[in-house]
């Protein structure tokens, strides 16, 4: 009897194992096996390449590597030509002295005057009664000093004239600008040939002009020839 168990329990023990080998693995795809995904590389794991848009131009030179907060920088910009800007100024002083150069002036009574005011035109003639010339001109327009001297007047306190300086040159002359739009100098102040002192306006003047007198021991002198070349 015992031998007849055992041998049942033996049958179906061999009878489960046939049937786990008959059962087949789940799959997943009929068609096609699973195909395990490579991770992409980001940007920053591919190498850098220049494209024709990103690329240094032919011919370009880096002239400079500026070091950043952010990493560096690189500047293909050339720098500014030290010598290039050298020249631009010493031009610039050139034309200038072109400039001051072709300003009128005439010799009277042994000393050099300069016309207060470049390119100006006398629109009111010298006569015994206007004791000087009207200078037409822009409004702020540059005048200097005829001659170097000494500041003896700065104010409107002269009714006619505006705002209106007096200058006292050597062997008792005297200079006359009026109808300012500012006065640049004042009383006591020293002044140089070509030195600018006022800018022109209309104070008292229903345009913008330069009132200009020449004096000699206090009389008037025709300035005209100061105006011309």
């Amino acid at each position: 009897m015992k031998k007849i168990i055992l041998l049942l329990s033996t049958v179906i023990t061999l009878s489960a194992c046939s049937f786990t080998r008959a059962t087949p693995a789940p799959i997943i795809n009929a068609t096609t096996p699973p195909v395990t995904q490579q991770p992409v590389p980001t940007a920053a794991a591919q190498p850098a390449v220049a494209t024709t848009s990103d690329a240094t131009a032919p011919g370009t030179k880096i002239q400079k590597i500026d070091e950043d907060d952010d990493g560096t920088v690189v500047s293909t910009a050339a720098p500014k030509s030290k010598a290039k800007s050298n020249a631009s100024a010493t031009a610039v002083k050139a034309t200038s002295a072109v400039a001051a150069g072709a300003a009128a002036s005439a010799t009277l009574g042994g000393v050099s005057w300069l016309a207060p005011v470049t390119g100006g035109k006398i629109v009111q003639p010298y006569s015994a009664a206007t004791k000087g010339v009207d200078v037409a001109g822009a409004e702020g327009q540059v005048v200097v000093a005829s001659a170097a001297g000494k500041v003896v007047y700065s104010g409107n306190g002269l009714k006619g004239y505006g705002n209106l300086i007096i200058l006292k040159h050597p062997d008792n002359y005297l200079t006359a600008y009026s109808h300012n739009k500012v006065n640049l100098v004042k009383e006591g102040d020293t002044v140089k040939r070509g030195q600018k002192i006022a800018e022109l306006g209309k104070t008292e003047s229903d345009k913008p002009i330069l009132h200009f007198e020449l004096r000699k021991n206090g009389k008037p002198v025709n300035p005209t020839p100061i105006f011309n070349n």
